[in-house]
């Protein structure tokens, strides 16, 4: 592939506490990222654009002001959206860093919130050479770049330059302040549906990721809490959904739905039977199932053929390391949730990352899901990344 350029530019300032005058709730870092050969035809578009929307001035975030509701930002930001060019950010939320930490210092913070973005760009990137607005002294700028390649180069032989610019002299650094400032009039609250919308339609289309530090939870909600006349409205309701399998497909003549009904029916009579009964192992239903003169049936066979095709048909079938059960408390239910978290989410999240991997090191071209035969694992993975600002 093509040597990859990048060119940087922030949002924010680095004091912590968020609640003074002027001070940002976010760091931001932008990285407009682009392949060496498209340099002059891109810059050439991006001159063109500065002319059209600043005539001489440089193209800054901020000297868009919001007192046309943004209207100037969206025109601006739909002649970017032409442009040939992809980027990738990290936010840092200020609130979320230790007050009394080394990053009080502003050198430290800076050169740290730095570090996350060429961390990934450098990993990412074998042939790389950034260009980034400059900052400070020159004593600092030199510690800087000292910094950089002694912690975030993967090893000496690869082949990446750091160099700190003025914006002045550079319009695809001044792209890069565009892009962080509308970056930082969402995740600061100045924005208006327009622009989200606007925004939003630009993270699609030209975002490669944007990641925050430290990472967002989920909302905690506390778990239900369960009483004797709940429990016994989820065996009931498991019950019914099992006995309405049965009575449709009891007489059924095909192999694999005798099997299902074999299994289902077994499940059913040890949960009306025993109210103590544990788990049901998978030893213990192929030996009932052998009784029954099922005899060619394996492991393989009981999850995939009998228990998941159960579940297609919305029989309610609760599960752990222990075997299978019709589920009679909120325990049981409970049970089958975690073993689902702990195996399909991990999953997607692995998969997530090799994609978005492939993503930025292409810059689009490599998408591992490409195409209409996945919609529901790209509707999954694009929640995942969903930052929901």
């Amino acid at each position: 592939m093509n040597k990859s350029l990048a060119f940087i530019d922030e949002s924010g300032n680095h004091d912590l506490d968020s609640s003074k005058q002027g001070s940002s709730k976010y760091f931001i870092i932008n990285a407009i990222l682009i392949d060496q050969s498209r340099l002059e035809e891109l810059r050439d578009n991006i001159e063109s654009l500065r002319k059209k929307h600043f005539q001489t001035g440089e193209i800054k975030s901020s000297s868009v002001k919001n007192k046309d509701n943004h209207h100037r930002r969206c025109l601006i930001l739909k002649d970017i959206l032409q442009l040939d060019f992809k980027f990738f950010a990290v936010a840092l939320n200020k609130d979320a860093v230790k007050k009394d930490g080394g990053f009080a210092h502003k050198k430290s913070f800076l050169k740290f919130a730095n570090g996350l973005l060429y961390n990934r760009l450098f990993s990412t990137y074998p042939e790389i050479e950034i260009f980034a607005d400059e900052h400070g002294s020159e004593e600092y700028k030199q510690s800087f770049s000292e910094y950089i390649d002694r912690r975030h180069k993967p090893d000496l032989f690869w082949q990446s330059e750091l160099n700190l610019v003025s914006s002045k002299e550079n319009v695809l650094v001044q792209l890069a302040d565009f892009i962080v400032g509308t970056i930082a009039k969402i995740y600061e609250g100045k924005k208006n549906p327009a622009l989200h919308e606007m925004y939003l339609r630009l993270l699609k289309e030209k975002g490669l990721g944007l990641v925050e530090w430290p990472t967002k939870h989920h909302i905690y909600y506390e778990p239900d809490t369960t009483t004797e006349e709940y429990d016994k409205f989820i065996h009931n309701h498991a019950l019914v959904k099992a006995e309405v399998f049965l009575d449709k497909f009891t007489n059924n003549e095909y192999e694999e739905i005798k099997l299902q009904v074999c299994v289902l029916s077994y499940l059913v009579f040890q949960s009306r039977l025993a109210s103590e009964k544990n788990y049901i192992s998978t030893r213990e239903l192929l030996e009932h199932l052998e009784d029954r003169g099922f005899i060619k049936v394996n492991e393989h066979t009981i999850r995939s053929s009998v228990i998941s095709k159960l579940r297609d048909q919305e029989v309610i079938i609760a599960s752990c390391n222990k075997g299978y059960k019709i589920p009679r408390s909120y325990a049981d239910l409970f049970d089958f949730v975690t073993r689902v978290n702990s195996q399909v989410v991990p999953l997607l999240d692995r998969l997530n990352k090799a994609r978005n991997s492939y993503l930025m090191a292409s810059k689009k071209e490599v998408d591992l899901l490409k195409g209409p035969n996945y919609p529901h694992l790209v509707s999954f993975l694009e929640e995942l990344n969903n930052e929901k600002i």
